[in-house]
């Protein structure tokens, strides 16, 4: 079976639901074996013979569960999300008066403990940058945080003012992003630190026109 198929023909959907305990097992199993594949730095090399492999399970009762490899990172960035939105939720619930400052940089430097503590939530959200299968996924993604921060700005907190909120929102997302792909480029963990500090400072300063 060809993984490398044309983008828009390839099926992100589970196959099959797990209807018993047994198959709930050994679908976590077959996503266990992916993240492990992933934290070795495998990357964009996975296949789902590797996986089965790794999973110690035949290739067919991974396709019996995913279409292909690509249904699977998004198993994992769907994970992912929920804890993102676990974070957002829990660090922007803060009172009113809060300087948005610690509020937002909070929210940020929360996602960056997650996906350093979870190096294959890191390395599948990498994937989505490269693989077009996946960008949809990240797109998605993107647009569910700024969408909290636009109503977020909308409802008047953090004194927002002269601008249009979607679009400050959205810009404010891509800038995290940035700062997440120089962090994923950067080999050094120190250095790796330093860039993502210099990119909530540039976040910083954007917001400093638009926040009070």
């Amino acid at each position: 079976m060809n993984e490398r198929a044309p983008a828009e023909n390839v099926d992100l959907a589970r196959r099959a639901e797990p209807r018993q305990k047994r198959s709930e097992a050994r679908i976590q199993k077959i996503v266990e074996a992916t993240k492990t594949l992933l934290e070795r730095g495998e990357g964009d090399a996975i296949t789902t013979s590797a996986v089965a492999a790794e999973a110690g399970v035949p290739v067919s009762s991974v396709y019996r569960y995913f279409p292909n490899i690509y249904s699977i990172h998004r198993t994992i960035l769907e994970e992912f999300k929920a804890e993102t939105d676990r974070i957002v939720t829990e660090r922007l619930a803060d009172p009113g008066d809060m300087d948005w400052r610690v509020s937002l940089t909070g929210m940020i430097t929360g996602l960056r403990e997650l996906i350093d503590s979870n190096p294959s939530y890191g390395a599948v959200f990498r994937l989505t940058l490269t693989a077009h299968e996946l960008r949809s996924v990240r797109e998605d993604w993107n647009l569910r945080l700024a969408s909290r921060l636009a109503e977020r700005w909308r409802n008047g907190a953090d004194g927002f003012r002269n601008g249009d909120p979607d679009l400050v929102a959205r810009m404010a997302v891509e800038i995290y992003c940035a700062a997440e792909i120089l962090v994923f480029e950067e080999r050094d963990r120190e250095r790796a630190q330093a860039c993502f500090g210099e990119a909530l400072t540039a976040l910083e300063r954007y917001l400093n026109a638009y926040l009070e």
